[in-house]
């Protein structure tokens, strides 16, 4: 049962205002999640002009969920036993008379639909098979999408998928040896593919001043992730990259030690991969930024999160291009029992977080800072 709550709170001065958007049911209906999906329960959030989708992998299911918590549509997989108690349950037929349908439910035979994303229009992505399916806002199927564009070849291994602020898709795949990132603009046409080698990833050139690649130590590039955005009327990629020295001997081979030397953000375009800008992720003289992990890259800045240790919160960095803090903010889940589920940077400048809890899954938001 979906219950709007709107809650606010603050644990204390420092930290921000929770909001406590809505609870979300445990079961297999058009009003809740199942969680009991074996190894693959995982819960993917997407969030555009006002309206989330929430993909339940174990259950094959899509919710489309309003910010006051009533589900507009679904998307799901009857061979899992999920069903429709509210929602109309519509056929192609009903889409075909071009009729608005209201809120419905439309049956979709999925394989392992995992990860998805949405657009500004409402339209759906979701990788499944080594292809992206298409759900346009009404719930009709368009044609799959591949490596070439609509009706193109398989995907390497699908990692994650994001729309940027033009509404152009972004395709994360890797292979053992590289990442890449396939662009497409909001038709599903192919724009250009960034290929990134794992083993040769740039290193900015005052770490290697610092720490120069000789007899007995070296450079390792560790890419920790990868977030598309568009930017200035460019499409760039960004990378967070945490960097180690590594003493070993030289004759074994044997490693002595492996040093952090601190996390890095950089910027590449992502039409001919040339590095454009680069920066320490470093909100003190003292902090390395190894432990922020990389959550956005939107509206001309990077969202960073420290996480604290018990409990969901941490500190949320705000960075403009440069690499200056240009908001901060601590946050702090108030339900003290709640475990992480799945996060989003919606594109309203909040960050979202569903939490489980024993008895709902709640969804809670903070604004980020802003310049």
């Amino acid at each position: 049962m979906l219950i709007g709550l709107f809650v606010s709170c603050s644990a204390s001065t420092e930290e921000a205002k929770t909001n406590i958007l809505f609870d979300l049911g445990y079961g297999k209906s058009d009003s809740s999640l199942d969680m009991f999906g074996g190894e693959k329960n995982a819960i993917g959030i997407s969030l555009k002009k006002g309206i989330f989708h929430l993909l339940s992998r174990g259950e094959a299911k899509i919710l489309r969920i309003s910010s006051y918590g009533q589900t507009l549509a679904m998307w799901y997989d009857p061979r899992k036993g999920s069903a429709p108690l509210v929602l109309k349950d519509v056929q192609s037929t009903d889409l075909a008379t071009g009729q608005e349908l209201g809120r419905f439910a439309m049956q979709v035979s999925f394989n392992d639909p995992w990860p998805m994303a949405a657009d500004s229009r409402q339209l759906l992505y979701v990788a499944d098979n080594q292809f992206v399916r298409r759900f346009d806002s009404s719930g009709r199927e368009l044609q799959l999408l591949g490596r070439e564009g609509p009706g193109g070849s398989s995907f390497p291994m699908i990692m994650a998928l994001d729309t940027v602020e033009n509404d152009d898709l972004a395709v994360l795949c890797a292979s053992e040896s590289e990442t890449f990132v396939y662009f497409y603009d909001r038709n599903g046409v192919f724009l250009h593919v960034l290929k990134l080698n794992n083993q040769t990833m740039p290193v900015p050139s005052s770490i290697l001043e610092k720490n120069p690649n000789t007899k007995g130590s070296r450079i390792i590039a560790s890419l920790e992730s990868v977030s598309p955005s568009y930017t200035g009327g460019k499409l760039i990629v960004v990378l967070k990259i945490n960097y180690y020295v590594e003493k070993f001997d030289p004759d074994s081979g044997v490693t002595l030690s492996i040093d952090p030397v601190g996390g890095w953000i950089i910027d590449i375009d992502a039409g001919n991969g040339r590095t454009l800008d680069s920066f320490p992720l470093q909100s003190s003289v003292d902090d390395l930024g190894i432990d922020q992990q990389l959550i956005a890259a939107k509206s001309n800045s990077i969202v960073s999160i420290r996480w604290q240790e018990n409990g969901i919160g941490g500190e949320a960095f705000r960075y403009n291009l440069k690499g200056k803090v240009i908001g901060k903010l601590n946050f702090v889940v108030p339900d003290p029992g709640a475990a992480l589920m799945a996060m989003t940077v919606g594109d309203d400048g909040y960050l979202y977080i569903l939490g489980q809890l024993p008895s709902a899954l709640r969804m809670y938001a903070w604004k980020l800072p802003s310049m």
